[in-house]
C-alpha cells in the first residue's frame, strides 16, 4: 500500500510518517499538503498523512481548506509529535556569515524571537518545508535552514544550534486521512464542518445541541467560504459518546449544511 506525506525525506511528516506506518506501506512524497490530499482523491495512494494543527501557529490552513473542498476524504486517525527545530547548513558558519535562512512558514515562526536576536541582517525565504530548505541550503554558500535533526545525515549538513524554538511546548497534530470511510470500532472523536444561515442565533443553535447531549467541543474554529465575504464554514472537534448519532440528526434540522471529514480515535 502507498501513503503519501509532505517531503522530501527528512520533513517532520516523513519522521511522523514513518513513526505511524510500516514496513509494508511504501512512502510517497509530494511537494504540497494539497498535492497530497488531490492525490489520495484520485486513488494514486491509499492513505496519507498530513499536519493539521501546532500548538504555538494553530490551524494549518491548507490541510483544512483542501479537505472541505475534497469528496470520499476522511480523517481515519491522528498523531502528534514533538517538534524540535535546528539551524544547520552546509558549513560550520559564524552566525555574522549566514545572508540566507530557508525554512517552511511555520517552522520560521516558531523561531521568530529567535531570528530576530540572531539573524537581523539575514534575509528570511519561505519554503514549500523544512526538508526542501535544507536540500536547498546543502548546495549553497553562507545560508542557514531551520529544520528536523533528520536532515543533517540526508543532506550531509552541519548543525549549527539545536532546540532553537521560542517555545519548547512545540508539538504537531498530523490527521491520518485515507479514500474510503473506514468504520473504526474504538472511535472517540470526531471532527466535522458545517455552515450555518447568516441570522441572529444560527451558530448558537447548532452549539447548543452538543451541550444538549452532554457532547464536548474540543475545538471549533471558522474558515472562509470564499464565496461571499462574511460567510464562513465552522469547523468542530467533538469527544463522542453514545449520543453522537441522536444530535447530528438534530443538527441536520439547523443547519444550513455540514459534512463529517471523519471519526476515529484519538
Amino acid at each position: 500500500m502507498k501513503v503519501g506525506y509532505l517531503g522530501p525525506k527528512g520533513t517532520f511528516s516523513y519522521e511522523i510518517c514513518n513513526k505511524a506506518y510500516g514496513e509494508e506501506y511504501e512512502k510517497i512524497p509530494f511537494r504540497t499538503i494539497k498535492d497530497i490530499i488531490n492525490a489520495l482523491g484520485n486513488n494514486l495512494i491509499e492513505e496519507a498523512i498530513v499536519p493539521i494543527e501546532n500548538s504555538l501557529q494553530w490551524c494549518v490552513t491548507e490541510t483544512i481548506d483542501t479537505l472541505i473542498k475534497s469528496n470520499n476524504i476522511y480523517i481515519c486517525g491522528e498523531e502528534i509529535l514533538k517538534i524540535s527545530q535546528n539551524l544547520m547548513a552546509k558549513e560550520k558558519y559564524k552566525f555574522n556569515e549566514i545572508k540566507q535562512i530557508y525554512s517552511h512558514p511555520q517552522a520560521l515562526a516558531q523561531c521568530r524571537e529567535y531570528l530576530q536576536k540572531n539573524f537581523k541582517e539575514a534575509e528570511i525565504i519561505e519554503i514549500s518545508s523544512t526538508a526542501l530548505g535544507a536540500k536547498e541550503v546543502s548546495q549553497k554558500e553562507n545560508v542557514a535552514c531551520i529544520c528536523n535533526l533528520s536532515c543533517k545525515d540526508e543532506y550531509n549538513l552541519e548543525v549549527l544550534e539545536e532546540n532553537i524554538q521560542d517555545n519548547n511546548f512545540n508539538e504537531t497534530k498530523f490527521w491520518r486521512l485515507s479514500n474510503y470511510n473506514r468504520k473504526i470500532v474504538d472511535a472517540n472523536k470526531m471532527t466535522l464542518i458545517f455552515f450555518t444561515e447568516n441570522k441572529p442565533g444560527a451558530l448558537y443553535k447548532a452549539l447548543s445541541i452538543f451541550e444538549k447531549y452532554n457532547l464536548n467541543l474540543t475545538k471549533i474554529e471558522s474558515r472562509p467560504t470564499k464565496k461571499q465575504l462574511g460567510q464562513y464554514y465552522f469547523w468542530i472537534d467533538v469527544e463522542l459518546n453514545s449520543n453522537a448519532e441522536i444530535a447530528l440528526k438534530e443538527l441536520n434540522d439547523v443547519v444550513v449544511d455540514f459534512k463529517i471529514l471523519g471519526k476515529y480515535k484519538k
